[in-house]
């Protein structure tokens, strides 16, 4: 038993500690390269980088007449603003439409209406897009709110086809740290991943690309049927079209959302993103995936072994160990991203991690994910 831990030990720092504290690092020397250099002021230079006087953003909404006012308020104090705000509404039936009309009456804005029959973040997007020219895209959601210097930031970015940046979630107490711990972990993966070879997930609710790029490499036939995705399904368009895609994990360049508000919320999303990330078939996705699984369920088989044999003491030791190993290996990634207070719930985390992927597993067997109100896919 005790070979049988140290050999699981050992494969576990050397895989899952390579990937993320070896691509973390290559992850930061990869964004290094990322900047405009400040003493080239010329116009070549400018032509180079991130213009905010092409870029219009865009956010499609649904019912966030209670979720949007960050999103408002974070545009009222803005430093410098991009082109133009195009808002599309999703058939909502609240008034959200009237809320930005009112707060931002003096700015560069407008609000799109999807007609009857046509659905979904996807169609939002594509709407806007067809009915504006820009060189560059910015997606955001609705219930994001950014800090005063985001769009200034912007332009300190040299040209790329897609850049990923932070999406952050705000924590009011333990229960939402336990809910927004997860997705970091997630995206600690995602960064030491994109450090070695390439980034594998992607979020809307805070993604920049180029408009030819996405002309050029849309292939939104393959999945129109499901409504949710667009970030996932984008990200697969541009790699399979050989674009250029850029990570950045500076937090200053991110957005911030609430967690979800209830357990069923919280499984409502997780589904919603298995269903997707699934549906996208990213082979390096998959195999880090066989990795998560073969390592969280030894883990637990070792744990389930200890307490059948009423060795408490071995049991104990295993959990400090997997425990100390995972709170060194996420450290860089959480100092990065400033949410060392979510860090400190790992322990918790890992005591519930192995109940809570079999739950999910078992769930996504029975139950359907909703979204916006709808099933996340049509029939």
């Amino acid at each position: 038993m005790f070979l049988v831990c140290c050999i699981f030990f050992l494969f576990y720092v050397l895989i899952i500690g390579g990937l993320l504290l070896g691509g973390f690092f290559l992850q930061l020397k990869k964004e290094s390269n990322y900047w405009v250099n400040e003493r080239e002021t010329n116009l070549f230079n400018i032509s180079k980088c991130v213009c905010l006087e092409n870029l219009i953003v865009i956010i499609p909404f649904r019912n966030e007449e209670q979720r949007i006012h960050g999103l408002l308020n974070s545009i009222l104090g803005a430093t410098k603003l991009p082109m133009e705000f195009i808002f599309v509404d999703d058939h909502s039936s609240d008034k959200t439409a009237d809320l930005i009309a009112d707060k931002l009456k003096n700015f560069p804005y407008r609000i799109l209406k999807l007609p009857d029959g046509v659905e979904g973040k996807k169609y939002a997007i594509r709407k806007a897009m067809e009915q504006s020219k820009s060189d560059f895209i910015l997606s955001l959601d609705a219930d994001v709110e950014f800090q005063k210097n985001y769009f200034s930031n912007l332009v300190k970015l040299t040209l790329s086809d897609m850049y990923i940046f932070p999406v952050i979630f705000n924590t009011k107490n333990w229960l939402e740290s336990l809910f927004e711990l997860d997705p970091l972990l997630v995206n600690a993966a995602n960064c030491g991943i994109s450090g070695w070879k390439r980034p594998i997930l992607a979020s809307g609710a805070n993604l920049l690309f180029r408009r030819i790029a996405f002309q050029e490499l849309d292939n939104f036939e393959r999945h129109a049927h499901i409504f949710s995705g667009d970030d996932m399904y984008a990200l697969r368009d541009f790699r399979e079209g050989g674009a250029e895609i850029r990570l950045i994990t500076d937090s200053s360049f991110a957005v911030f959302t609430e967690t979800p508000q209830s357990l069923k919320e919280f499984f409502y999303q997780r589904l919603r993103w298995i269903a997707k990330t699934g549906d996208v078939k990213d082979a390096l996705s998959t195999i880090l995936a066989i990795f998560q699984v073969f390592f969280t369920f030894t883990f637990l088989g070792l744990l389930l072994f200890s307490a059948f044999k009423l060795e408490w003491k071995f049991f104990l030791e295993i959990i400090l160990i997997k425990t100390s190993i995972d709170l060194v290996q996420f450290f860089p990634y959480f100092y990065r991203i400033k949410r060392l207070r979510t860090w400190c719930f790992i322990p918790f985390y890992e005591v519930l991690f192995p109940i809570y992927s079999l739950s999910i597993l078992i769930a996504t067997l029975f139950v359907k994910p909703i979204w916006k109100g709808r099933i996340l896919a049509k029939n």
